[in-house]
């Protein structure tokens, strides 16, 4: 979800950047974003279990994007479920439920452009899709990592840690992170905005002058989160305006009881919650291959810590990050075969590794469509005119025989 409204209000320090400009650089990409566009074009496919590769193709066309330019991707996918994202899951879970019903009753009344949307709506990225991908990244020889929880917080601990130069993604939720730079609305072309919390101060639409870290974290929380959901009537603006004026969430609800405004019990240590899951959540170091928190833990934060990811044994955090297990039911995968499947989809349209690719980059996947549609349209026009000579030689005959009816 991100922070709502957020992104818009950060316009005046977005810079337009393309990615020839991180050529050299090493950059962490939200893969699941990626998949759930890839995704919109074969929805209705993945719904009904049925084979398709077009998600898989869109990936690996922004992949060769990036490899074309010089920039050297390592793909993270989302992990397991974190406790403190449940809420938020379960109700995603519900509303893909009901739109795959909605897209069965559509599809049963023959509106098919009503049951295509519900099916968009419907469409779930889970990590067996995820380990179709990872199977064609295996065999290209690219870096990935799957998180043992979430991709926003294992992307912050790659930049973080300078083991990435930046961040593509298309969620502001990386900013509260404290991700400090971040590539956001990349297209197929290569084009996109930059984001760098460096500039921060000097954003115009929300002032942040007089604003640390802390108060852009504790700002954002208030505003609503996929951890916590805002108060009644607490939008970004209006959390931006009480944390400039009252320094601290906490002074922040202090004010709100005394004015009367309804606080559920259970706020004040979820908001207590929030702010430590956006500070130490459990990611994986892909150097010391094992799980660390996203920056070092203090020792008075207390024991129980279930909430920022579950600890793990490092070898099953391990398999995990390589994408042997399912990081949620940690088991392996079933239906390995899905390579057979998938047959890597000829992955040599996905390679640019060749002198004749870097010149030309592969164009998206439509690209394979029309060209198939224009092999079949020739191949229908060219039986068309066999059947026309073979016509016009059976007619020619028969007017020779006519003629040598009439000479005899």
């Amino acid at each position: 979800m991100g922070i709502q409204g957020f992104l818009p209000l950060l316009k005046s320090i977005m810079v337009p950047i393309h990615i020839k400009d991180l050529k050299g650089c090493s950059v962490a990409v939200d893969t699941y974003s990626w998949l759930h566009k890839g995704a919109l074009s074969c929805s209705t496919e993945l719904c009904k279990g049925m084979p398709t590769t077009r998600h898989i193709e869109y990936c690996m066309h922004r992949v060769n994007l990036l490899r074309h330019f010089g920039v050297k991707p390592i793909l993270v996918f989302d992990g397991g479920l974190l406790p403190m994202k449940s809420e938020q899951e379960n109700k995603r879970a519900r509303a893909r439920k009901d739109n795959l019903a909605r897209a069965v009753e559509h599809e049963s009344d023959g509106n098919s452009a009503a049951a295509y949307e519900c099916y968009q709506k419907a469409v779930d990225i889970s990590p067996q899709i995820a380990c179709e991908l990872i199977q064609v990244l295996k065999q290209e020889n690219l870096q990935y990592i799957v998180a043992p929880y979430e991709a926003d917080a294992q992307m912050t601990f790659l930049a973080i840690s300078g083991q990435v130069d930046a961040v593509i993604t298309e969620d502001s939720d990386l900013i509260p992170f404290g991700c400090p730079r971040i590539i956001f609305k990349m297209d197929k072309f290569g084009q996109g905005v930059q984001f760098q919390d460096s500039m921060l101060q000097k954003n115009k639409e929300l002032s942040f002058e007089g604003f640390n870290r802390q108060m852009l974290l504790e700002m954002c929380i208030l505003s609503g989160c996929d951890y916590l959901q805002s108060l009644s009537g607490m939008g970004l603006k209006r959390a931006h305006a009480s944390i400039k004026k009252f320094r601290s969430y906490d002074k922040v609800l202090k004010h709100l009881r005394y004015s009367g405004v309804s606080v559920p019990p259970f706020y004040e240590e979820s908001f207590k919650k929030a702010i430590l899951t956006f500070q130490y959540q459990r990611v994986y170091d892909p150097i010391n291959e094992n799980i660390v928190h996203l920056s070092n833990i203090s020792d008075d934060i207390g024991d129980e810590l279930d909430f920022l990811g579950p600890t793990m044994p490092k070898d099953i955090a391990q398999r995990i990050a390589k994408g042997d297990l399912d990081p949620i039911t940690k088991m392996p995968f079933e239906g390995e075969n899905l390579t057979a499947r998938l047959a890597i989809v000829e992955t040599s349209q996905f390679k640019t590794h060749s002198e004749s690719a870097k010149k030309k980059i592969d164009l998206p996947v439509q690209k394979n469509l029309l060209t198939k549609y224009f092999c079949i349209l020739q191949s229908i026009l060219l039986e068309l005119i066999l059947i026309c000579l073979a016509c016009l030689k059976g007619r020619n005959a028969g007017q020779h025989s006519m003629v040598h009816w009439d000479t005899a």
